[in-house]
């Protein structure tokens, strides 16, 4: 499974639009990950979208994005797993352990919703 994480140094951007590298991440039952990282030489998000697509990722794991984008990669077969936050290391660990889904991995105002994904809070609670 190929997994992409835009990323600021060792962590997860904060925003897909504000991240400086693209780390791409090939993992599989009993193989050892494969890490990769490069520059985005994209500037639009439609045009690091094509990138996503054309590369090949299954899964996207990135902090905040707009709709518009999410829909898109969606559409493209690629899984986005949103809103999420931390160290490289502790996001990989725990979304190849099934662990990813704990509160402290979601961006502040974030939170998962019961049988929606991950949603933004918004007043009231997921809507």
């Amino acid at each position: 499974m190929k997994v992409a994480i835009p990323v600021c140094g060792n962590r997860v951007s904060t925003v897909f639009d504000a991240a400086d590298e693209l780390l791409m991440v090939e993992t599989g039952p009993g193989v050892a990950p494969e890490q990769s990282r490069a520059r985005w030489k994209e500037d639009t998000v439609i045009a690091r979208t094509v990138h996503i697509r054309e590369s090949g990722v299954q899964v996207l794991i990135c902090g905040a994005l707009s709709g518009s984008v999410a829909r898109m990669l969606n559409a493209a077969g690629v899984r986005v797993i949103p809103f999420i936050r931390g160290t490289v290391d502790e996001v990989l660990e725990a979304f190849c352990n099934g662990t990813l889904s704990g509160r402290h991995f979601f961006l502040p105002g974030c939170t998962p919703c019961e049988g929606q994904g991950r949603r933004r809070r918004l007043r009231g609670g997921c809507k």
